[in-house]
């Protein structure tokens, strides 16, 4: 019965895998350093990254994910949340063997530690940084998470339909890479789209304070208000604009984008649009087994962050399977994939090396992420 049920699962999954330690990478071993905050100020987006890793290795060894019988190995590190605890730990991966790295959760982490590992012609998968310039940092810099500037224009588009914005503020956070592109990339669009930009304060990285900002832009009655943040910092902005009677409507970048927000948020975070990768409840790819497995094992469904880090896991065996044991092999294979079915849906990468997948408009909603109409 428990062969019947694992071959059911499979053909859900859309993988074919023989059953036992036989495959034609029987016998090999494979590491994979993985950079991830799994506490600090980006705990909350590291931890889902470590989990999915945790559950990708499970389901490794019990034939759900076909790594062609080689042995996947993720060496999951905690930076912490401290980019030099990031630069000791890219380090550690350019001498120990690694195959490959993961990560690290954020962008600026990521400007600072990623030149090091490109430097030793090691292969790097970022699942988190959205960031511009990522992937012109090397020849083998990938990411399987959607850049802000594949999601924020869709996501404005379809809110101004929705809403027909024609006022925006912006306020984001000064002192960190990927809340300055936040800034950017709505400034930007929102000016592409003849929206006025009547607006456009910043903060740092701690703050808790925003009222001083927030009454400065309630004052010019925007319709919309971008948050540029963490999610530490967006939950008290979202909080604080509602507590200061702002009545338009609020959206943020990927940062927003995390269970963590919710809960931190309440009621002030219902109505708050963010745009991103990723949908819970999306059925293709096997995603509606990979929530059901990752909330019996960690006790709540997956969040956007451990979506892509497990389908940089599906992507990366699927690299193994297709003869890649190496930093050189690993760099070919994935400029050279064809679409690949994953918990995210198919996923390719460009020439740029960015991801080809597609995006997600998603709306809070009496505690949950929703589809935005």
């Amino acid at each position: 019965m428990k062969l019947v049920f694992y071959a059911a699962l499979l053909m859900v999954l859309g993988t074919s895998v023989a059953f036992g330690a036989g495959g034609p990478m029987a016998g090999k071993t494979v590491k994979v350093g993985v950079i991830a905050d799994v506490t600090g100020s980006a705990g909350a987006y590291g931890t889902s990254q470590k989990n999915a890793y945790e559950l990708a290795t499970d389901d490794l060894k019990a034939g759900l994910i076909d790594a062609a019988g080689a042995t996947l190995q993720f060496d999951i590190q905690d930076s912490a949340s401290d980019p030099a605890q990031v630069v000791n730990l890219v380090q550690k991966f350019t001498s120990d063997g690694s195959a490959m790295m993961i990560g690290p959760t954020l962008s600026s982490e990521a400007k600072k530690a990623d030149p090091i590992a490109v430097q030793k012609n090691l292969t790097i998968m970022a699942t988190s940084n959205t960031a511009q310039g990522i992937t012109t940092m090397g020849q083998c810099v990938y990411r399987d998470s959607l850049s802000e500037e594949q999601v924020v224009p869709q996501m404005l588009e379809k809110m101004e339909k929705a809403w027909k914005v024609k006022t925006a503020a912006i306020i984001y956070g000064d002192d960190d890479q990927f809340t300055k592109t936040d800034y950017d990339i709505f400034n930007a669009t929102l000016k592409e789209r003849k929206i006025d930009v009547v607006d456009v304060k910043t903060f740092h990285k701690g703050d808790v304070d925003f009222k001083a900002q927030l009454t400065a832009i309630n004052e010019k009655k925007p319709d919309l208000l971008v948050i540029g943040a963490l999610v530490e910092e967006g939950v008290k902005i979202a909080a604080q604009a509602k507590q200061l009677g702002y009545k338009g409507h609020l959206t943020g970048g990927n940062g927003l984008n995390s269970p963590k927000f919710i809960e931190l948020s309440g009621a002030a975070g219902d109505g708050v649009i963010v745009g991103a990768a990723y949908y819970l409840g999306d059925t293709r790819g096997g995603n509606k087994a990979f929530v059901e497995r990752y909330t019996k094992k960690f006790g709540k469904p997956p969040d956007q962050f451990a979506a892509q880090a497990y389908a940089a896991a599906q992507v990366i065996a699927a690299a193994i399977k297709g003869g890649a044991t190496n930093s050189g092999q690993f760099c070919s294979f994935f400029g050279n994939m064809k679409p690949l079915m994953t918990v995210l849906g198919p996923v390719s990468f460009a020439t740029s090396r960015d991801v080809r997948a597609d995006s997600a408009i998603l709306e809070v909603s009496k505690g949950a992420f929703v589809p935005f109409k």
